[in-house]
């Protein structure tokens, strides 16, 4: 029995979900030849093209994604019929996707205009009747948060504004979960740009509107949005030195996600703890800063998920930075060392960051200990420092990361300065050779410094 185009579509948007482009593009293909209506065979043309734009055949995906919104145009009238309405709307969308993803952002516009001017007042002004047209309705309120974000990445923020201030008005009393995940987006959105436009009554309001409609929702993605809002609405009270107002905003995101499971969201919370124990920190609370920060490493620091481990590693350095400005070095040196223990051969790589950054640390801090004692003693003990950044370069020398590359530049540097230092040029010399032939060819800003400081003490030596 012959397979139908809705069997050979639903397979290939199977396929296309996992990324298994050939056998995608096969269905597709066979659901071209037998799709009967034009909306068929402009659903079979859209994804074709999003093969073809992930196969780096951008213009003729672009090419078929307009024949496919031809499809659905017969005489260039605006359909009538639900199917096809949606199916337009839908090829518009992906098409305003394809040309941002160009960096083309005026010409997605002029996609995304297409769809908003013919249907954002049809989906709008009368309850919508049937499947096809709610299909519809949820994706006009994605296409006009679309405009927004081009509209701000043409640096054209008061359109921008506009743009999710009509997503808000227009959908946020309709009960629809998508309808709702806009209208909390486009709030952030809108909130966040108030800020960039100076006007940071606006965005704190705009916060606080978004956390008074949705701080309740039992919904994961639109509490991801409410967090994140309230995340940048710590970062504009921690620009400000306002650290007591940072703490109350840290303490609403612990109090109301604590118990969330969904990683982003603990994660966020983790990130809060963090925020609100440097805050702490700022405001002379050193009991409550180190309580907290032991608070971040017992809930996560044994967590499977490294995306939360990592924040317990970065509690501990951060406890270890605390208690080297209260003059508490032996606690500050079993910080380091329990980092180093705990997350130094870490399966995952931005933990393994945090642990090479606490042996760098731990070096410096040792190299200051045997500083002062060199006042009285007259030499300089310098053995443990180095061995701190000799196990970086141990552990970590073979990583591709860049940030543990950097790690290693860095132990490298201060490697190179404390044999200066004593008067070991040679040993000095042949530390930033090595940084410089090993790591000048890397475009990161930060490994760039590392090697111009190389440079320079190189030319010392």
């Amino acid at each position: 029995m012959a397979e139908t185009f809705s069997e050979h579509l639903e397979r290939g948007e199977q396929a296309l979900d996992k990324f298994h482009n050939e056998e995608a593009r096969s269905e597709f293909e066979s659901a071209l030849t037998v799709a009967k209506l034009p909306y068929e065979r402009a659903l079979a043309l859209d994804g074709l093209a999003t093969i073809l734009f992930r196969t780096d055949e951008k213009e003729r995906s672009l090419a078929l994604l307009d024949e496919a919104a031809a499809l659905c145009l017969p005489g260039g009238e605006t359909p009538a019929e639900g199917r096809t309405a949606r199916v337009l709307a839908q090829v518009w969308y992906e098409k305003g996707s394809s040309l941002i993803a160009l960096g083309r952002f005026v010409e997605a516009i002029e996609a995304l205009d297409q769809s908003l001017g013919r249907f954002l007042d049809r989906v709008t002004s009368v309850a919508p009747i049937g499947s096809d047209w709610k299909k519809l309705r949820y994706t006009t309120a994605k296409t006009l948060n679309m405009k927004g974000s081009v509209l701000n990445s043409l640096d054209r923020l008061e359109e921008a504004v506009s743009c999710y201030e009509e997503t808000i008005r227009r959908f946020q009393a309709i009960d629809d979960l998508g309808l709702q995940r806009c209208v909390a987006r486009a709030m952030h959105w809108r909130a966040w740009l108030f800020g960039h436009l100076g006007r940071q009554d606006k965005e704190i309001e705009g916060y606080d509107e978004l956390f008074a409609r949705f701080g309740q929702s039992g919904d994961r993605d639109i509490s991801d949005v409410v967090v994140s809002a309230l995340e940048s609405k710590t970062n504009v009270y921690r620009d400000q030195e306002d650290f007591e107002i940072v703490i109350e905003i840290c303490d609403q995101i612990i109090t109301r996600y604590r118990g969330e499971s969904y990683w982003p969201i603990a994660s966020a919370v983790a990130r809060a703890m963090i925020r609100q124990a440097v805050a702490f920190g700022r405001r002379g609370k050193h009991d409550k800063e180190i309580a907290a920060y032991d608070t971040v490493f017992g809930l996560y620091g044994e967590s499977p998920d490294p995306s939360l481990r990592v924040h317990a590693a970065k509690a501990l350095m951060f406890k270890a930075v605390s208690l080297n400005d209260a003059d508490e070095v032996s606690a500050e040196i079993e910080c380091y060392d329990e980092v180093i223990r705990r997350y130094a051969g870490d399966t995952d790589r931005e933990v393994r960051v945090v642990a090479a950054d606490a042996l760098i640390h731990k070096g410096l801090s040792l190299g200051a200990i045997a500083e002062d004692a060199a006042e009285d003693t007259g030499e300089r003990e310098i053995d443990s420092e180095i061995a701190c950044y000799d196990e970086v370069l141990a552990r970590y020398r073979t990583e591709e990361f860049v940030p543990l590359q950097r790690a290693v530049a860095e132990a490298l540097l201060h490697k190179a300065e404390v044999f200066s230092d004593v008067g070991r040029t040679a040993e000095a010399s042949q530390c930033v050779d090595r940084l410089i032939a090993s790591y000048d060819a890397i475009e990161d800003t930060d490994m760039q410094e590392i090697v111009m400081d190389a440079r320079a003490l190189q030319s010392e030596l």
